[in-house]
């Protein structure tokens, strides 16, 4: 499913930022959790503040029509 945003991405040329790692070869969400869990823990031996928010978007997409979802990723430009 994920190869869905990814291609509409890359084809308005908006390119692939590097911090996201679901779309980049060799990368994945664990990656993805490394290099946050090292940032903040950088931030915190130098002294600064780190709040985290952490969403949980998994239910979200479950009730989402995915026909209706799919006709939307298709029109968009």
């Amino acid at each position: 499913m994920e190869s869905i945003p990814k291609d509409r991405i890359v084809q308005s040329g908006s390119g692939i930022n590097k911090f996201q790692h679901g779309f980049i070869k060799g990368k994945s969400c664990l990656t993805n959790l490394l290099e946050t869990f090292e940032a903040r823990t950088k931030a915190l031996d130098d002294g600064y503040d780190a709040d985290v928010v952490y969403l949980d978007y998994r239910k979200a997409f479950d009730t989402v029509p995915h026909a209706g979802l799919l006709h939307k990723l298709a029109t968009f430009e």
